[in-house]
Parts: C-alpha cells; structure tokens; sequence
C-alpha cells in the first residue's frame, strides 16, 4: 500500500511537470509518442508478447484525445522536421506519432484510431520481413518458453540453458514460465548477436517441428496491400528499421551495416513506398559507423533516447516517449510519462 501510494504521488509529480511544459513552454517543442503492437486487452496474442511492448486501442485512443484537448498540434514528423529545414514556424506543441517494426495490428487496430481522430503517423518497417510469415526471436523464444517449456531439456535447446538462469530455486524446470520471467531471458539474450540467436531458433525448430506449428494461423507483420490502404489515406508514411532488424553494434562487418541501413531503404523504396527519409535504430544500438551511413542514406533518424525535441534539434538524435500498458494506461501515467527527466 505504501509503495504504491509513493508512486502514485510520484506519478503526480511528473504529471504536474508535464502539464506545466504543456501550458506555458513557449518555445516550439516536438513530442514524438512511440508504440509497437497495439491489442485489445483479451487478445490472445498478449499471452507471448514483452509488456513493454504493447498498447491498447483505447489507450491509443486516450492519447490522442487528452493531447489534443491540451492544444497540441498533431503533425507528420517528416514534415515538421521538412519545416524546420525550412525555416519555417513551428507549432508551439507538436505532437508526432511513430510505430516500430511493423506488426500487422498496427493495420487492424491502430490504423482505425489514427483514421478516427485524423492523426498522421510514421511506421518503421523491417523491409525483408514485409509479406512474409516471419516472428522476431523475442516472440519465438516467449512462445517456446511459455508454451513449450517441457522442451527445455531438449539437446536442441542447449544453447539456451545458459541464459535462463535467474529462475526461483524451487522453480520446475519443465514448468512454463510467466511472462515476467520470460521476458527476463530475452533480456539476457541480448548478449548475443540476432543471427546467432535465429539461426539457433532454426535449428531448434528443424529438431522440435511442434515449434513450427505455433501460431500458424497468425500473420504478425503487415502485408503489402495493408502497408497501400494506409499510405492511400494519406495519413501514414514509412520508414526504415533495417533489413532484418538486426542490432547495429552487433554488426562488425562494414558490408553488413550498408546492407542493413542502405538496403532497407532500397527495398522500401522498390515497394512503391517512397518517401523513404527517416531511419529509427533497432533497440536504440546507435555506432559511429552506422551512424555516418544512416546520415548518408537519411534526412533524419529516430533513437531510443527518451525526451521532447526542442527546436532547433539535430534531426539524427530525434527522442521520443515509448507507451505501453505499464506507463499508458491511464491520463495521470501517460502525462507522468511526459513529465519524466
């Protein structure tokens, strides 16, 4: 109770900073709310997904309408950062949407929001991953971890077992793990190169084909005529996020960087999706080379680096504010989100 009183009056606190920003900062300001999923509280799909990696449609919705009602000023990132080469006024309170990785619910669930309150938004596309079938290793290893975790002794997963430790002493080994304590691994994964952690994932799944069978049914990245009707509404533009969403200081070879950056750009663009300006790093891995080939193929590149942009800004270091269940949910936490240092 007590903990929970402190964070409440913790949550105040910064809400209280954020409104006061809102109000009375004069200076032109940009704000840029970042999501990834966006499901409905009973979907299934919440059962082996990250929790900070998923939305609402109604928390979405409340968003927008809270924004808006404080006088901010929705806007397409690109042309506000067009603008400010410009020289052009800026809103005082600019408000930008962006989506990364390109799930299919953006389509099914975020895209009837944005239609409903006419925001425009920016989706960061995983270019190889377009029309195809694929699951990134975070969600293969929850669904392995949740669903089959009686596997786990299997010789195929040896390469797993180093990184599930952590888990309660009197924890069964063979018992599913919670969501929490599955999210845990993945965080621990990340030690490990992506290619590395997919092709153990493949191998485990040409061992065990009961893992192939796992979401048949469900296609989890947009298609090529959802990425069309949206571009179609005018209201959404693309950008890149790599080929195959492989982490930048994973990636030693240089020819590998330019494939990664240089070539999602080429394959968005062969999509029809042009323009194609702006780069959002995946999971915010920023290196020096990567950073001049981002600003040679770019006009400008999203981070991580959570914060508002206060113009003039250096459009390769843009901030933004990443909303999930846990700081969205409600009017005081989203504001208290916004208020954070």
């Amino acid at each position: 109770m007590v903990r929970q009183s402190l964070k409440q009056a913790r949550n105040s606190l910064f809400a209280a900073i954020a409104l006061l920003k809102i109000k009375f900062d004069s200076s032109p300001s940009l704000a840029i709310l970042t999501y990834h999923r966006i499901l409905p509280g009973q979907s299934p799909l919440r059962q082996t997904e990250q929790p900070g990696m998923i939305a609402t449609p109604e928390a979405l919705d409340m968003h927008i309408s809270l924004l808006k009602r404080l006088g901010a000023e929705f806007v397409s990132l690109e042309s506000w950062l067009d603008a400010q080469r410009q020289n052009k006024t800026l809103p005082r309170l600019a408000v930008a949407v962006t989506f990364d990785d390109g799930w299919q619910d953006n389509y099914e669930h975020a895209f009837p929001v944005l239609n409903k309150h006419k925001v425009p938004a920016t989706i960061f596309l995983v270019s190889k991953r377009i029309n195809t079938p694929w699951q990134f290793w975070p969600e293969q290893v929850l669904e392995l971890l949740i669903n089959h975790a009686h596997q786990l002794d299997h010789e195929a997963l040896q390469w797993l077992r180093p990184y599930l430790c952590g888990m309660p002493a009197n924890t069964n080994p063979a018992s599913p793990y919670t969501i929490l304590q599955a999210d845990s691994v993945i965080n621990r994964l990340k030690a490990m190169d992506d290619h590395t952690i997919e092709r153990n994932l493949e191998q485990t799944r040409n061992a065990l084909p009961a893992l192939s069978q796992a979401n048949l049914n469900a296609r989890p990245l947009l298609n090529k005529q959802e990425l069309d009707t949206m571009r179609a509404s005018g209201l959404v533009t693309f950008g890149a996020h790599t080929r195959h969403h492989y982490r930048l200081n994973h990636l030693a070879e240089p020819s590998d960087l330019e494939n990664e950056i240089a070539g999602s750009r080429k394959d968005l663009e062969e999509l029809g999706l042009k323009p194609v300006s702006i780069f959002c790093y995946p999971n915010g891995d920023i290196t020096g080379k990567g950073e001049q080939l981002v600003q040679g193929h770019f006009t400008a590149a999203c981070t991580t680096e959570r914060g508002w942009n206060k113009a003039p800004i250096n459009p390769f270091t843009l901030r933004r504010f990443n909303f999930h269940d846990g700081n969205g949910s409600t009017p005081l936490s989203f504001l208290a989100s916004l208020g954070r240092p």
